[in-house]
């Protein structure tokens, strides 16, 4: 690769980390002024920022939309720290106008807390980006997302028809579940392992993670 060849793709590696850095910037916001919203009635709008779902969801498109291993998973580790100093440090500032949001101080623990899990995130991202490899784990891969939508879509839907509550984070997931599933289906080769671990994986999500709060 010669000097100005390899100049160029530093420079786009910047543009993306950039670019991510602005998407965490504004999910943190918009998640943090989501809690506006009552969390009790039935729409419950700030279930967005207490599920996973939306997470789910943007760092599987990123992932996607990356370069590379690497690339992908410094593009997450980005947006998910940024997104949760954004979030943990506009709920600071609003802390000293509006009563509901005060805290004694920038509440470190919870953002070293998610930091530690942006870098886990980021570890599973480099792993799940080896689906464009085009083999048998590809099949695999692509299914862990679509699994973990539709472990949170299963545990909404009875949380809903229980509490009447979470149909905004139930619409969220149910339409990103079907988006995800049917593209990614489309993209495998072996589509029986693809569903077979969708099923698998779907259910120990749910029993593991979901079943529990319900």
């Amino acid at each position: 690769m010669t000097v100005g060849a390899h100049n160029k793709e530093i420079q786009i590696h910047f543009k993306s980390y950039l670019l991510y850095v602005g998407f965490g910037l504004v999910a943190g916001i918009i998640t943090r002024l989501s809690d506006f919203f009552p969390n009790d009635d039935l729409w419950s709008f700030s279930s967005i920022a207490t599920l996973f779902g939306f997470w789910m969801l943007t760092v599987t498109l990123i992932i996607y939309y990356s370069s590379s291993n690497k690339n992908a998973a410094i593009n997450v580790l980005l947006y998910l720290f940024v997104m949760s100093f954004s979030f943990y440090f506009l709920k600071y500032v609003l802390g000293f106008f509006i009563p509901r949001f005060y805290t004694e101080g920038f509440q470190w623990y919870l953002f070293i807390l998610y930091s530690i899990f942006a870098l886990v995130c980021s570890a599973i991202s480099y792993v799940l980006y080896f689906w464009n490899k085009e083999n048998k784990l590809s099949n695999f891969l692509y299914a862990l997302p679509v699994s973990g939508l539709a472990a949170e879509t299963i545990g909404v839907s009875i949380y809903l028809y229980n509490n009447h509550t979470f149909l905004f984070q139930f619409i969220f997931d149910s339409l990103s579940l079907i988006l995800l599933g049917c593209w990614f289906y489309q993209k495998v080769n072996n589509k029986l392992i693809y569903i077979a671990t969708i099923v698998t994986t779907t259910l120990i999500g749910y029993f593991l993670i979901y079943r529990p709060f319900l």
